[in-house]
């Protein structure tokens, strides 16, 4: 049933769907969403992070990828989201006000990451390596060091980052 929702993984999925899905994650519906975020990253992060469930449906996913040993697999997809800073630092008018949606987003599924990631899962070194960083310095907590490559984004662009990647966290 559950993979039944992810037939169509050229499309992007709506949340509910995700959420379902990432509430108790066997492999098969890991496969799932994996796939399904690496169909349209920006677009299930951008749904997740518009529905009340999807912060604990990123978690759980990413918390999932982890254990499964699918670490480098996350890193790349993070990596995808973080990679143009171009994109990031793009502003949108909305209702007569300036935002930065794909540094919303990039900062959200981050914040989700640095959660899963700082609960000890010892795959720090392999998310480093499939998102291409160095690992983190000793001094440095997770979410200092996933926020990184926002550090050189305009300032606007930078504080929907930062805001987004706390509240992916929580």
């Amino acid at each position: 049933m559950a993979l039944q929702c992810f037939q169509a993984l050229a499309t992007p999925i709506a949340p509910e769907t995700f959420i379902a899905a990432a509430t108790q994650i066997d492999a098969a519906k890991l496969s799932a969403l994996a796939l399904a975020m690496e169909a349209d990253p920006r677009g299930v992060v951008n749904r997740l992070q518009g529905d009340v469930g999807g912060r604990g449906a990123l978690q759980r996913y990413a918390a999932a990828m982890l254990q499964q040993g699918q670490a480098q697999r996350l890193g790349r997809q993070w990596a995808v989201l973080v990679a143009d800073k171009a994109v990031l630092a793009a502003p949108e008018t909305k209702d007569g006000s300036v935002w930065f949606p794909r540094a919303k987003d990039a900062g959200f599924f981050t914040g989700g990451i640095a959660a899963a990631l700082s609960r000890g899962s010892g795959a720090v070194s392999a998310f480093a390596r499939g998102a291409g960083l160095p690992e983190p310095a000793k001094v440095q907590s997770i979410p200092e060091w996933l926020s990184q490559p926002a550090a050189l984004l305009p300032r606007p662009a930078r504080s929907a980052f930062d805001r987004a990647q706390r509240a992916g966290a929580v």
